[in-house]
């Protein structure tokens, strides 16, 4: 067994945008609490940051639920939007339009999505090393194993939350995984490879 700790915690509340640090977060087989339950959207339908690579200059926050205060059963709040030049919007404001369309340089829809099973992804690079990591959520400090990869393995938290490795991502160093036991995620929180 290979030991660890967890060494990032990530939540992003719009796909495609950067996010915001979290020092504990409730998960389970919906993800991330809060995480990509909101996403930009066009004619063709939802839009990632492949689509558009300016959506990765906007940042979204949840600044009145910080850490784990957002609960997985129920609805998190409306995003706080973050444009270049620091500009501050909220969810709904009639100025954000303007704004993305401005940035984006087309106009899209900005879509709320409570249902959506968003992923887990686990990595042991960090986050700000690239752009292309927008689904990064959890990275631990764990050795990649020798033979095998990860795949198939349990991720066993101390406090109880128990993840299934599924599958490698294509993108990046990233692999997917499937919430088992599902609790809160704290920073700093041990974790074993079984």
């Amino acid at each position: 067994m290979s030991g660890g700790f967890v060494q990032a915690l990530w939540r992003f509340p719009v796909l495609g945008m950067g996010g915001e640090p979290l020092r504990s977060s409730q998960i389970d087989a919906r993800g991330l609490a809060g995480d990509r339950q909101h996403f930009a959207a066009g004619p063709e339908g939802q839009l990632s940051v492949h689509d558009l690579p300016e959506l990765a200059e906007w940042r979204a926050t949840f600044p009145f639920n910080p850490d784990g205060a957002i609960q997985t059963y129920n609805a998190p709040p409306f995003p706080v939007l973050h444009g270049p030049g620091d500009r501050t919007y909220r969810w709904g404001d009639p100025r954000l339009a303007h704004a993305l369309e401005r940035s984006l340089g087309r106009s899209i829809e900005l879509v709320r999505d409570l249902d959506a099973t968003r992923g887990v992804i686990l990595t042991t690079v960090r986050h700000e090393l690239d752009r292309a990591f927008a689904g990064v959520n959890v990275q631990l400090a764990l050795e990649l194993p020798a033979r095998g990869g990860w795949a198939g393995a349990d991720l066993i938290f101390r406090d109880g939350v128990r993840l299934k490795l599924v599958a490698s991502r294509a993108d990046g160093p990233g692999i997917e995984a499937r919430v088992v036991e599902a609790g809160r995620i704290v920073l700093g929180e041990p974790v074993v490879l079984g």
